[in-house]
């Protein structure tokens, strides 16, 4: 999926390093909602606990081969526009939280008190090596080393196009952030110079300062080559701001299911919530992990939420759809549904949430 069979193929001729390093102490406390299950755990990883449809493993196999084969398909190749971001725009606001969009599913979120991003990818491929896999058709708007600052950053999982090495060691080289990720994920951080991580289960919280951060689920899987699926959990992030009592979500990537019902009633509604809405076609095979823009709304509307920022298109070709038909199917929905704030934002651009 999402290109992903050309990826972990190319992960068995790269290497990385083993070191292990001691992970700094952070004083946090974890705790569970109610709700709290292991039912996603097995004996050896994680799995989908949601009713699945059974796929055509021939017609599968066809798909994947023609992904590998004949790759990256230039006539639907229309990335979204782009704008480089002036270091002096990026800059602490007292009276606002800004959410600037990197690409993909790389939100960079300035508060009046810290910064934090989501899966951070600046890389010019999603893959383990620089020479082949999923090319960037958008600009990068702005270096990682001109961020004014990084506190803290949210994983959702382990595929290439959300946690990336190259971003990941670049982060560690200019700032000391905590990443929050979900269970098992730590040790791939670890082993890249990592050292203030905190793993968290589905409907696990804590709080750092006056973050309060809620790991939630997510229909998706994981891997990173052909010998380890599903060994590390993927999931989504709530935050609260307990001091300008703001909200947000990120959804990382993920299919429809109920838990976004669950996530309202259990955390609350989010003034912003980051949800995906590319890589979706064919349905027969992306339904199960990738949420198509009519399903984005009805998570969307599931959450209840204020804003919708739709991330998870427009950067790198995964899928089959035409990398521009996600915003205009979005587009449809909204108004058919009588969804009036979504946000469409170039690469590069910002939304800002006034106190």
């Amino acid at each position: 999926m999402k290109f992903f069979l050309i990826t972990v193929m190319l992960s068995l001729i790269h290497s990385c390093s083993n070191n292990q390093l001691k992970e700094t102490t952070i004083n946090y406390e974890l705790k569970k909602l109610p709700n709290y299950n292991t039912n996603h755990h097995t004996n050896n990883g994680f799995r989908n606990p949601f009713p699945t449809q059974k796929r055509d493993s021939v017609k599968a196999f066809f798909w994947i081969s023609k992904k590998i084969f004949f790759g990256e398909e230039k006539e639907k190749i229309k990335p979204v526009e782009g704008i480089s971001i002036p270091k002096e725009e990026l800059k602490i606001n007292q009276n606002t939280y800004q959410f600037w969009w990197m690409g993909h599913s790389t939100v960079y979120i300035l508060s009046p008190e810290y910064g934090m991003i989501t899966d951070p990818q600046f890389n010019h491929r999603a893959s383990p090596v620089s020479f082949a896999g999923p090319i960037r058709h958008a600009i990068l708007p702005v270096q990682i080393q001109d961020l004014p600052k990084i506190d803290y950053v949210l994983i959702s999982h382990n595929h290439y196009d959300h946690l990336d090495e190259y971003s990941i060691k670049t982060i560690l080289k200019h700032f000391d952030p905590i990443f929050f990720v979900p269970l098992k994920v730590g040790k791939i951080l670890k082993n890249w110079g990592a050292k203030k991580i905190i793993e968290m289960d589905w409907w696990e919280y804590t709080q750092i300062h006056n973050l309060m951060i809620y790991c939630t689920p997510a229909r998706h899987f994981s891997a990173r080559s052909l010998f380890d699926r599903n060994q590390t959990l993927w999931a989504g992030w709530f935050v609260k701001d307990l001091t300008y009592q703001l909200s947000f979500y990120f959804a990382g990537d993920t299919g429809y299911e109920n838990f976004f019902k669950e996530i309202r009633k259990e955390i609350g509604k989010p003034n912003l919530a980051m949800i995906p809405i590319g890589a979706f076609q064919p349905r027969w095979f992306m339904q199960e992990v990738h949420l198509d823009p009519k399903e984005a709304i009805l998570a969307f509307l599931d959450l209840e939420g204020e804003y919708f920022f739709p991330i998870h298109w427009g950067t790198f070709y995964l899928a089959e759809e035409p990398m521009d038909l996600p915003p205009k199917l979005l587009k449809e929905e909204a108004q058919r549904n009588q969804v009036n704030n979504v946000i469409f934002l170039k690469i590069g651009e910002k939304k800002e949430i006034r106190f």
